[in-house]
């Protein structure tokens, strides 16, 4: 039986594909090496206490800066300006540019506690046993620490203000004490106790083991950038008001002012 020849492929010249160069690579893929601690905090203690310290610091200087823009816009001053914030404030001639500096300072601050925090979280979780040994509680309990100070002084700033306030009821001509009392202290102190809470907050869920502090780390970018724009926009309304400074303060306004200044 004959068998069936199978059709032979037929042999199509293909074209002729131009040479390409053998690229020279210094480092071929397969050799390149990676190192495995990048990002990683190589001095972990070190910069754990850094990134606290910078959030800590930070949290100062809203202080500072919240309470000095709202006494521009009631020509005062809080005594806590003297007391807590103004330590770390950048020393500057004029008081605009000190608000800006500090305004700054805390923005730079902020994102470099993010850096460093991001760099300890990813050191952390292969240093087996380390959120139990004592330089980690110590850094994390003393910045809690650090915080219920001034937390605790502002509550009680605020609850002497109301009980200055009601002392004053029925006084005539007291509408710039109030105005001084409530716009230039009570506010600025009331917002100040919420950042003050909120990173507290934070730092109390990272002692109880949750790791909050890109959040932390975060609100504080965002609340000095917020301050750091409000007080850039209040200096410039103050510069160019020129009838700010001609404004009349009732006779009285002095005795309200010097109680004030007596009772804090």
């Amino acid at each position: 039986m004959a068998t069936k020849e199978q059709p032979q492929p037929t042999n199509v010249a293909q074209p002729e594909m131009p040479m390409q160069p053998n690229a020279y690579q210094a480092y071929p893929p397969q050799y390149a090496y990676e190192d495995p601690n990048k990002g990683k905090a190589k001095m972990l203690t070190l910069e754990y206490a850094l990134a606290m310290g910078s959030a800590i610091v930070s949290i100062m200087l809203l202080i500072d800066i919240i309470t000095k823009v709202f006494g521009l816009w009631t020509n005062s001053t809080s005594m806590l300006l003297r007391s807590v914030g103004g330590f770390f404030a950048p020393s500057m001639v004029t008081q605009g540019t000190g608000i800006i500096a500090a305004s700054v300072f805390a923005v730079l601050l902020a994102v470099l506690s993010l850096v460093l925090f991001s760099r300890v979280s990813k050191a952390v979780p292969e240093r087996e046993g380390y959120t139990k040994r004592t330089a980690y509680k110590l850094v994390t309990y003393g910045g809690l620490a650090v915080l219920i100070i001034p937390a605790v002084d502002l509550v009680a700033r605020l609850v002497s203000i109301l009980i200055n306030s009601l002392l004053f009821i029925g006084v005539g001509d007291g509408g710039e004490f109030y105005k001084s009392l409530y716009l230039g202290e009570f506010l600025p102190y009331a917002l100040a106790l919420a950042i003050v809470a909120t990173s507290a907050y934070f730092i109390c869920q990272i002692v109880k083991g949750r790791n909050m502090s890109k959040a932390l780390s975060l609100t504080l970018i965002v609340a000095s950038s917020v301050v750091l724009l409000t007080g850039a926009i209040t200096i410039a309304v103050k510069a160019h008001d020129t009838g700010s400074s001609v404004k009349t303060i009732p006779s009285d306004y002095s005795r309200y002012k010097n109680y004030q200044d007596y009772s804090m």
